[in-house]
């Protein structure tokens, strides 16, 4: 049976990837962006709208009048800024669409989905979230808060029958990444892929390729070792 899909962030990137997988098996979905749709005007109803806005949160209530109940949302949006001081003015932003636009979604979404008693929540994090990164603190603490909130939340609300899945991902070729050296790198349709996947076993957390994620969890080891002994 087709769900009703809201997809943040699927302008570009892993977001897109999922919105043409999603629309190809046939289930109804509608996009959030700050840029038009992947699928152009005869695609799927799409609002261009910046996550980062004061007025995101009604857009989102609104959208929920006309287009819900859905089924699940996935949040895609993210951006990463370079730190190169003494310039910290992008720093808030970062961690405004990473993590704070998430959690409005999340807020808005869910009393809805306690009132139906069901309701799918994916985020997509980053391996990013265990370690420390001086070229970039904005992204990797604004990953450190989403998925600590998303683990927190799925807890809070499984009971409830409302599932939540925080899914950290490694090297993506989006134009995220800026890290010379990016080992294992999937393709945005491999990540999407990965989605759509947990749309079907919901789990809390998943995190790929798990060979990364053990490489940095070692270098967050090291990093702490530095810091105690500082």
């Amino acid at each position: 049976m087709p769900q009703k899909i809201l997809i943040i962030g699927n302008s570009d990137g892993i977001g897109a990837a999922i919105t043409r997988a999603l629309v190809a098996q046939g289930d109804l979905v509608v996009g959030i962006s700050r840029s038009p749709s992947p699928l152009g005007p005869n695609g799927p109803r799409h609002v261009v709208q910046n996550v980062a806005a004061a007025d995101y949160p009604e857009i989102m209530r609104r959208i929920i009048v006309e287009e819900g109940p859905f089924d699940t949302c996935i949040y895609c949006a993210a951006i990463g800024s370079e730190l190169k001081l003494p310039d910290l003015s992008q720093e808030a932003h970062v961690i405004e669409v990473n993590f704070t636009a998430m959690v409005h979604t999340l807020a808005t979404l869910t009393p809805g989905w306690l009132e139906q008693g069901r309701g799918h929540f994916i985020g997509l994090s980053s391996l990013a979230d265990d370690f420390y990164n001086a070229d970039a603190p904005s992204y990797t603490a604004s990953k450190a808060g989403f998925s600590n909130y998303l683990i927190s939340m799925a807890l809070k609300l499984k009971t409830q029958g409302v599932q939540v899945t925080n899914i950290r991902f490694g090297f993506v070729d989006t134009k995220l990444p800026k890290a010379s050296w990016k080992p294992l790198m999937m393709t945005p349709d491999q990540a999407a892929n990965h989605v759509i996947r947990c749309l079907q076993s919901k789990p809390m957390q998943l995190s790929v390729p798990k060979l990364a994620g053990l490489v940095i969890h070692s270098i967050r080891w090291m990093q702490s070792l530095r810091v105690w002994t500082s």
